[in-house]
């Protein structure tokens, strides 16, 4: 597995149980099914980016390109670029071609953006490329479910509530467990 996923939770695959592997394996049809725009919220620890990989792995296990992650602010960061020139705007380009076509995407720590109109209207417009070529994401927020729609915008919520959901981990960190 390869295209950015966290070595920590591909390394940890086998590992995972309890609450968050159930609702994992229930939604694991969906996912692989494409056409699904679901967001992962709940408390750091929780097992969201675990889940997201975990997809991705079974992607590739069934013959399926795993997919792309990023981190949102990198991504950010990557699609900016394509505003300097040179070599640099040409490969930030190639990232958001390859967002956007890309059969399954993960784009987590959104809750870590600043919150500026032009991070809000980027990914919106990336979410709703995606959404219109009926390609799964997956968005990753330690945000609390009430706070999603603020948070995301009310485009990006209306098609994770037609697509997917929102999935909310409100089990405890597995960070913190002995």
């Amino acid at each position: 597995m390869e295209h950015r996923f966290p070595l920590r939770h591909i390394a940890a695959l086998e590992q995972q149980g309890g609450a968050s592997h159930e609702k994992m394996l229930s939604l694991s049809d969906r996912v692989a099914a494409g056409d699904a725009l679901l967001i992962l919220c709940g408390d750091r620890g929780g097992g969201k980016t675990q889940m997201a990989t975990w997809w991705a792995h079974q992607r590739q296990r069934a013959g399926h390109p795993c997919g792309w992650y990023y981190k949102a602010h990198d991504l950010l960061e990557l699609i900016r670029q394509q505003y300097e020139g040179g070599q640099t705007a040409v490969e930030a380009r190639k990232t958001l071609e390859r967002t956007r076509r890309t059969g399954y995407l993960v784009i987590d720590e959104f809750s870590e953006l600043a919150g500026s109109e032009w991070e809000r209207r980027t990914l919106t417009n990336l979410v709703d490329h995606r959404y219109d070529a009926l390609k799964t994401t997956v968005i990753i927020t330690n945000h609390p479910p009430q706070d999603i729609p603020a948070a995301l915008g009310r485009s990006i919520w209306s098609r994770a509530e037609e697509t997917g959901g929102i999935v909310n981990c409100d089990w405890g960190s597995y960070r913190a467990r002995p």
